[in-house]
């Protein structure tokens, strides 16, 4: 396959599902299907943000989510998911929006970015006028923009929207996200460092809430070896929250997080002109970094090939990572 195709292949496929999540957590754009599994707010706003350059419509009606939605969405877990992604101007521009326009949203703390020359968000300049200030100030040339106030509340009914169900229910908290990591997963028990890696959280700050939980009985902890495992009965939380089926579990970050990088790096200039072996080392020294969090989201990364011939071992891990997204 060759790059443009590639290129076009994942940018296509990973916009589609970024309308797909959206839709069926209440962004007014069309939905073709619904999922089983429970969604990760945090870690799909970080990847939408980016990938929603390519269609300007579904990044304006995010942004509308975001202002009467914000109260669901968790600032300390956002700020960390997107410390250190490409993405961080952008996510911090579009919570400042929301915080403009009612949003009690804030990031859990700020990055400071090197200024740099505006550049237009959605990939052209397009028709002259008024450029939104918020954008202007992180660096990007954005049209104005109002609220559509087309957006709704999440359908707690939803798998997909099992995160902000339980955040009603235990509040926008590590707890929540504790709760969900050990009732969606599907492993019999997990240690704290695995626990606070899904939390997005610090380990000091899950145990203590892993600690609490467990005294209240809410939990079971028990030991192997020095180490402490935790895991909850499934079947009482299901009937505590009213489930007919408990929602699947994915590792949105590490899924998401992967894809974008790959994403970045099929729509960088600097690759299209490669020869075929250059390109294939490249594509190689890439999935050095992305090939673990893949592995860690259960997608197959393949490894054969020598030289120009890694290609379609590149091309095989990508397919694999893209049909994650379809089951």
């Amino acid at each position: 396959m060759p790059i443009s195709e590639a290129s076009e292949r994942v940018s296509g496929a990973l916009l589609h599902f970024a309308r797909d999540q959206w839709a069926q957590m209440g962004v007014l754009v069309e939905a073709s299907r619904r999922d089983t599994w429970a969604q990760d707010p945090e870690a799909l706003l970080v990847f939408t943000v980016e990938v929603a350059r390519d269609d300007a419509r579904l990044f304006d009606e995010v942004l509308d989510w975001l202002r009467l939605n914000g109260g669901l969405v968790s600032g300390r877990r956002l700020s960390r998911m997107s410390e250190a992604n490409p993405a961080r101007p952008l996510v911090e521009a579009a919570v400042e929006w929301a915080a403009l326009n009612g949003s009690p949203l804030r990031l859990g703390s700020a990055v400071a970015q090197t200024p740099s020359e505006p550049v237009p968000l959605f990939g052209s300049p397009g028709l002259p006028g008024r450029s939104d200030e918020t954008f202007l100030q992180h660096g990007f040339v954005k049209p104005a923009t109002a609220p559509s106030n087309k957006s709704s509340t999440p359908d707690l009914s939803l798998p997909v929207n099992f995160a902000f169900r339980l955040r009603r229910s235990l509040g926008v908290s590590t707890r929540a996200e504790i709760v969900r990591f050990l009732l969606t997963s599907g492993g019999d028990a997990a240690t704290t460092l695995a626990i606070a890696k899904a939390a997005a959280s610090t380990k000091r700050n899950v145990n203590d809430t892993l600690g609490d939980l467990a005294a209240a009985g809410l939990i079971e902890r028990f030991w192997v070896g020095n180490e402490a495992r935790y895991r909850l009965d499934r079947d009482r939380w299901a009937r505590f929250l009213g489930l007919e089926a408990v929602p699947s579990y994915r590792a949105w970050p590490e899924l998401l997080g992967a894809l974008g990088e790959i994403r970045r790096w099929l729509r960088s200039p600097e690759v299209e002109g490669l020869s075929d072996y250059l390109r294939a080392s490249e594509a190689r020294r890439l999935m050095s970094r992305a090939g673990p969090l893949l592995q860690r989201a259960g997608v197959p990364v393949v490894q054969a090939g020598e030289g120009a011939e890694y290609w379609a071992s590149f091309v095989e891990t990508v397919e694999n990572a893209l049909a994650a997204l379809g089951r």
